[in-house]
């Protein structure tokens, strides 16, 4: 069994609706299609959800050292979700604990994820709130993290439009490799991607077009870019969320 099926598989026990949101990565030549994620409260486990979500990770081979940093935080969690990522050298999954503002377990830990393949490899991720941040803060945070170059100016361009509430920003660091950037979250601008795909072409290369065209009525969720924990720039943008109610 594939490890996307066996990630359906899994997800398979957990109450319905599930949130389901696509993602496209430019890294390199690449342009990762392919992944997503699935969202969804730890309620949905059912009762013993903590002991639910060890049995789905296990299931899923993730590595025991990698599970064990997860474990003692995951009682605190208000939202799960779960991820799928093709690469080169194997698939990626994920999983990824949600804090909400009030039980965070340390000032501004929004999410804490584990992405592991097949081969034991793992990392762990922390994606930090940078706080509330008024345009030109937000202008100069995203400023000082990127390089100058086509994709800064894309996530400039998208923080800079007018939103009937602030844009939030994560910074994303995984603890032992160079991985370093920056999380925007559209989804407050009510936007679909045909809305801003010149801007989102700009972020994701020219490469993106046919993808870009092809799903232009659906949602803009948020966006990604920095440095990969290979040293390489990237790019991502995820999109499309939309409820599911039966199988994947």
């Amino acid at each position: 069994m594939t490890p996307e099926a066996r990630l359906s598989e899994v997800l398979a026990r957990v109450e319905r609706p599930l949130l389901r949101e696509y993602s496209v990565k430019a890294i390199g030549d690449e342009l990762r299609d392919g992944r997503f994620l699935v969202s969804f409260p730890r309620g949905a486990l059912g009762p013993g959800p903590s002991r639910g979500l060890r049995a789905m990770l296990a299931d899923l081979g993730a590595p025991a050292e990698g599970v064990a940093r997860l474990d003692p935080l995951q009682s605190r969690a208000a939202s799960l979700h779960f991820g799928y990522e093709p690469e080169a050298d194997g698939p990626v999954l994920k999983c990824y604990l949600e804090f909400a503002d009030g039980d965070r377990p340390e000032p501004g830990l929004a999410f804490l994820a584990l992405k592991w393949r097949g081969d034991g490899a793992y990392a762990l991720s922390e994606y930090r709130d940078a706080g509330p941040l008024d345009a030109p803060a937000l202008a100069a945070t995203i400023t000082s993290a990127l390089p100058e170059g086509p994709v800064r100016e894309a996530l400039l361009t998208l923080a800079a439009i007018p939103a009937p509430q602030p844009l939030t920003l994560l910074e994303v660091t995984e603890p032992g490799n160079p991985r370093r950037s920056l999380d925007l979250n559209l989804t407050p601008l009510r936007a679909s991607l045909a809305e801003h795909a010149e801007t989102l072409a700009r972020l994701l290369g020219r490469a993106s077009v046919p993808l870009l065209e092809r799903e232009a009525q659906r949602p803009l969720g948020h966006v990604a870019a920095g440095t990969a924990r290979d040293g390489r720039p990237f790019a991502t943008l995820y999109y499309g969320a939309h409820r599911v109610r039966g199988s994947l």
